[in-house]
């Protein structure tokens, strides 16, 4: 997952993070760059799926709930509650071509 806000100068921050708890309505994001608690942000979850042919992908914007900092064995990370959300799914992925008759 990428997520991305702007800092309190209005520098563009992006990172990586890792997601729990994904819904439509919000997520919980590990990450060791937490933004602000009330912080805007747009972000892009890849999907899984049971079938590796297909993709998607979760694009949308929310307000960060919470930040929690890393403590002990637990990994820093924030809440999200997402206000706007698109779901868009990818085509197949291609098929590979079958060998030739040459090539045996």
């Amino acid at each position: 997952m990428t997520f991305l806000w702007r800092d309190s100068l209005g520098l563009l921050e992006q990172h990586l993070g890792f997601t729990r708890d994904l819904s439509l309505g919000g997520a919980f994001i590990y990450a060791t760059a937490l933004p602000p608690s009330g912080a805007n942000l747009k972000f892009k979850a890849v999907l899984p799926t049971d079938l590796q042919a297909l993709r998607a992908a979760l694009h949308g914007q929310g307000r960060v709930v919470r930040a929690e900092p890393a403590r002990g064995t637990h990994r820093a990370g924030f809440a999200v509650a997402i206000d706007k959300k698109i779901v868009l799914r990818g085509a197949r992925a291609p098929r590979q071509a079958a060998p030739s008759a040459s090539a045996a």
